[in-house]
């Protein structure tokens, strides 16, 4: 594990000279283990993966919005603060036009984020939009955050492998980290345990799969009238002689 360039793009914001000279340490990193792994005559041998869990965000003190500033002096208790918030609230009446921040009671959160069923986590939790904060006591705004909803593209993360049972030279579409914990299990070629990932998505990424799901069989019969053209004045290869109430006919399928 490395802390940069993590540390750098919450100090210097992730377009800055700061995040560029901590990524060239990483990068000396990375190749000190590459080059002793030839040196031992194993960098053919070997999986590495190198993956990251979170991208970065510009933020400033000039884009930062609080509860305080919505709802005034109440028992509001605010947990956390940053991209993201977590309130234990009494009052649902507190939006302004315009906001940057946008509350969610436990239960109405977006299924996709896996965040709801703990009691750990408070009754309310607020989403910032990018770029933006919840600074609530925080003093320091300026320079990068993360956090933010893993949907905004400045939160995609680095996926990069390598290795004998890796594709070669691919580029390949952005995918959830929740994927990683399976393709690991098959590199390993060990079963995984009950995840929230789907088995068998990364495959693309694998010389040879260890794992091809099996889906279930379809249990629709075919059409039985084929599709003859798309021409609307075709009755589509199918006829039926009946009509249907007074206004519509089955056989040239229009509506009167």
């Amino acid at each position: 594990y490395l802390e940069e360039p993590d540390k750098s793009g919450h100090s210097y914001g992730p377009v800055s000279g700061g995040i560029i000279t901590s990524l060239q340490g990483v990068d000396k990193i990375i190749g000190q283990l590459m080059n002793g792994l030839k040196q031992i005559n194993l960098h053919r041998c070997l999986n590495i993966i190198i993956v990251a869990d979170h991208g970065m965000e510009e933020t400033s003190c000039e884009r930062k919005e609080t509860m305080k500033e919505l709802v005034g002096d109440t028992s509001m208790y605010v947990v956390t603060e940053g991209p993201i918030g977590r309130i234990r609230a009494k009052s649902k009446d507190c939006k302004k036009p315009d906001q940057k921040i946008k509350p969610y009671l436990k239960a109405n959160l977006p299924k996709r984020l896996h965040f709801a069923n703990s009691r750990r986590i408070e009754d309310v939790s607020i989403l910032v939009d990018t770029k933006w904060l919840d600074p609530g006591s925080l003093t320091f705004c300026s320079g990068g955050n993360h956090g933010y909803d893993n949907d905004f593209e400045s939160m995609h993360a680095m996926f990069i492998s390598y290795g004998p049972k890796f594709q070669k030279e691919k580029e390949i579409e952005p995918f959830s980290n929740t994927e990683l914990y399976n393709l690991m299990c098959d590199v390993l070629e060990v079963s995984p345990s009950s995840n929230n990932g789907t088995h068998g998505s990364m495959n693309h990424v694998l010389q040879q799969p260890y794992y091809t799901p099996v889906h279930p069989a379809e249990q629709s019969e075919p059409a039985q009238c084929p599709l003859v053209s798309l021409n609307p004045e075709d009755n589509l290869g199918c006829s039926c002689g009946e009509m249907v109430g007074t206004s519509l006919s089955l056989k040239g399928i229009y509506i009167k």
